[in-house]
């Protein structure tokens, strides 16, 4: 609901196989081909994307090219082209701006889109996103897929169902009748360790998840349990961020560019260890405890993938976030493709004032760190932060 009681409408924007979609376009002649972009058949990399004619054969995202050639013998097999897909992204944002002001590019090929106050213009929200697709398939020449949803959950949920080019709209009744049959590894925060755990259980579709004692849910998963049930039963209250709404302290980030791709994985850690450092400096100026963390990842291509973390306990700790942050990151054969930005984030804060957090929760803080971080904190209060720089942050940008 926004603040005057208006039930939001929220779009979820995704491009059908994208990089590959884009080469198609620029050369007519791979269409209706096996197109499977990240680097030759020999190459030591990953598949970036790779086209629905590929994907027949098993070959998907994030797979070693190797494999994917021995799975798809006769695919073409492009190197990315990092500038065509920026263009082509820049162009999008462009095309969704006409339709709504408040648009978060969530990555490179997709986006949500608040179109809560949009309908004045148009007769539905199903006209408004026809009208995209349309747009995007005339001025672009690519297709993509949307779902529409009360929230960016159900949104994002939505556009994965019919692709390629569906359109998917989920409202009222429809949440349980089209999200409870999925298996619970669809639903936006659970990985998959936590997949595997849920299914050890039992809780094996969304809807088994919905359904289960939230005290249950405590007591096993902790804080992340609690938070699961209610995204399993659609409940998410994030809102769009565009440029100009990004609200203070809901969350706190860090991001850093290398001068050069790297594949260096000393490097990356110092490089997150660092980053970690300044949030949660911030973290602890303004009293807050972090019950998510999240790692943003740009490789060399330009794909970029974000993931996160429930904690258990809420937490302004450096080693634990740190820990959690750094475990994150994809397997060294995917950084070794070489990786252009990291960044840290953390969010659904909690103040330290609030009462009863100490209770909520199971997992204990390591006395040893959390003394070590108040008297850190203490002299960075007294003389300053640059009164202290950690050893393992100094290789950064080196």
């Amino acid at each position: 609901m926004t603040a005057s009681g208006e039930p939001r409408i929220i779009m979820h924007v995704d491009m059908d196989a994208f990089f590959a979609a884009i080469e198609q376009r620029n050369n007519p002649d791979l269409r209706g081909k096996p197109v499977i972009v990240g680097g030759p058949p020999s190459s030591r990399g990953v598949v970036s994307t790779c086209s629905y004619e590929a994907r027949q054969y098993g070959v998907h995202s994030a797979m070693p090219i190797a494999q994917a050639a021995r799975l798809c013998p006769d695919g073409i097999f492009l190197t990315v082209d990092p500038s065509a897909y920026s263009f082509a992204a820049r162009q999008i944002k462009v095309i969704f701006l006409r339709f709504a002001p408040s648009v978060e590019m969530v990555s490179v090929d997709e986006a949500f889109i608040d179109i809560t106050g949009t309908l004045q213009r148009h007769p539905s929200p199903r006209e408004v996103a026809l009208q995209i697709k349309r747009t995007i398939y005339r001025e672009i020449g690519i297709t993509c897929s949307v779902g529409i949803g009360p929230n960016k959950l159900i949104a994002k949920l939505g556009s994965g169902l019919e692709k390629p080019d569906g359109l998917t709209i989920i409202f009222g009744e429809d949440i349980e009748k089209r999200l409870y049959p999925l298996p619970v590894g669809r639903l936006w925060g659970v990985g998959p360790v936590t997949e595997k755990y849920l299914t050890s259980k039992g809780i094996k579709t969304i809807g088994d998840l919905a359904r289960v004692d939230a005290q249950r849910l405590r007591r096993e998963l902790g804080v992340k349990g609690v938070y699961l049930a209610g995204r399993a039963r659609g409940v998410d209250d994030s809102i769009v961020l565009d440029d100009n709404s990004r609200p203070d302290e809901k969350s706190i980030s860090h991001e850093y560019t290398f001068e050069r791709d790297t594949s260096d994985l000393n490097q990356i850690h110092a490089t997150i260890l660092a980053l970690t450092e300044k949030v949660v400096v911030r973290m602890q100026k303004g009293e807050w405890l972090a019950g998510t963390v999240a790692l943003r990842v740009r490789f060399s291509d330009f794909k970029t993938i974000t993931r996160q973390k429930a904690i258990r306990e809420p937490t302004d700790e450096l080693h634990s976030i740190f820990l959690t942050v750094r475990g994150l990151l994809p397997s060294e054969d995917v950084v070794l493709q070489g990786v252009r930005l990291v960044g840290v984030r953390v969010s659904h804060l909690v103040h330290r004032s609030v009462p009863g957090q100490s209770e909520l929760f199971d997992c204990p803080i390591s006395s040893k760190y959390r003394n070590l971080s108040d008297t850190i904190k203490q002299l960075r209060d007294k003389f300053g932060d640059a009164i202290i720089t950690r050893a393992g942050t100094r290789i950064v940008g080196r």
